[in-house]
Parts: C-alpha cells; sequence; structure tokens
C-alpha cells in the first residue's frame, strides 16, 4: 500500500526531469579572429552528414565542407576569407548560425573548417549527427619541398666526402 503513494511522486518528479537530445557528436571551444578549427570524417557512399553551429557571443563563424584534404586555410592576412574557398568547398554556409546538411556521393574522408572571421574571441558550439568527426589540426607548411630535401642532404653528403678525400690525400702521401 506504501508503494503506490510512493510510486505517485516518483513518477511527478519524472516528468520534470528534462530529456536531453543527443544529436551524436558536439564540441566545444572558444577561438579568436581569423582562426580555423578542422575536423575529418570517413563516410560512405549516400551517408548524410548535419553539421550545426551555434555560438555564445557575436562571432562572425562560415563553415566549409572539403572532399579533399585543404592544403591552405583559406583565411587572409587581413582576417577576410580567399574567394578561392568557395570554389573549392563542396558545401558551406556563412549564415549567423552555419548550418550543412549534404548527402556524399563517394566513400572517402572529408574534411570539415569553422573559421571565424570577425567580433571574436567567441564560443561556439559544433553539432553533427556523426558521432565519428575527429579534431585535425592542419599544419601551418603544407609539407616539405622536395628541393630543398635534396639539397640539404647532397650539400653535406659531398661535403663530408670531399673532406674524407683529401684526409685519405694526406695519409697516402
Amino acid at each position: 500500500m506504501k508503494r503506490k503513494y510512493l510510486a505517485v511522486p516518483i513518477l511527478a518528479l519524472m516528468a520534470l526531469i528534462p530529456i536531453a537530445s543527443i544529436f551524436g557528436f558536439e564540441y566545444i571551444d572558444n577561438i579568436n579572429d581569423g582562426i580555423s578549427v578542422y575536423f575529418l570524417v570517413d563516410l560512405e557512399e549516400g551517408e548524410n552528414i548535419e553539421i550545426n553551429i551555434t555560438h555564445t557571443g557575436d562571432g562572425n563563424f562560415t563553415l566549409f565542407l572539403f572532399g579533399s584534404r585543404p592544403t591552405e586555410s583559406y583565411v587572409n592576412v587581413d582576417k577576410t576569407l580567399n574567394p578561392s574557398i568557395f570554389l573549392v568547398a563542396l558545401n558551406y554556409s556563412i549564415d549567423d548560425n552555419p548550418y550543412i546538411n549534404y548527402t556524399v556521393l563517394e566513400s572517402k574522408i572529408y574534411y570539415i573548417e569553422l573559421i571565424l572571421i570577425d567580433n571574436g574571441p567567441d564560443t561556439f558550439f559544433l553539432n553533427s549527427n556523426i558521432d565519428e568527426l575527429t579534431r585535425y589540426y592542419l599544419p601551418i607548411v603544407p609539407g616539405y619541398q622536395i628541393e630543398l630535401v635534396i639539397i640539404a642532404l647532397v650539400i653535406p653528403t659531398s661535403l663530408l666526402l670531399l673532406y674524407k678525400m683529401k684526409s685519405m690525400k694526406k695519409i697516402q702521401n
């Protein structure tokens, strides 16, 4: 009998507890003007990716989806966007709260770039229906120049061989 009286308050209490909606992936960070944040995700053909950005301040965020690894940030020195980013990106959003909904055409790794253009610093909340997003740190140097690597190997090797040859001549004389 006492259990029945206890059940009513417990059910009423459960009705007051909010149910959290889980979107799949959530990432929170604070960035400054001109800073880019990258993520990568492996998607299968026909899979749909949905990305939503909200923020706490007045920051002007832009969101881009790439089908190949971006080799630069596309942010100019004056913290404006390089117009070529719009030609390279598969999909993009420049809304106040950027949002992308895209169905991929082929299975591969896709890259996401979020840029704070101005009115920063600001804290953003990235939500995605895909729970496998990986934070990606795009290196500032896109790679080693092969010519520089070859020169760096050939010159010391040549000098070392030249030194060895001179020392061998001294020993023979």
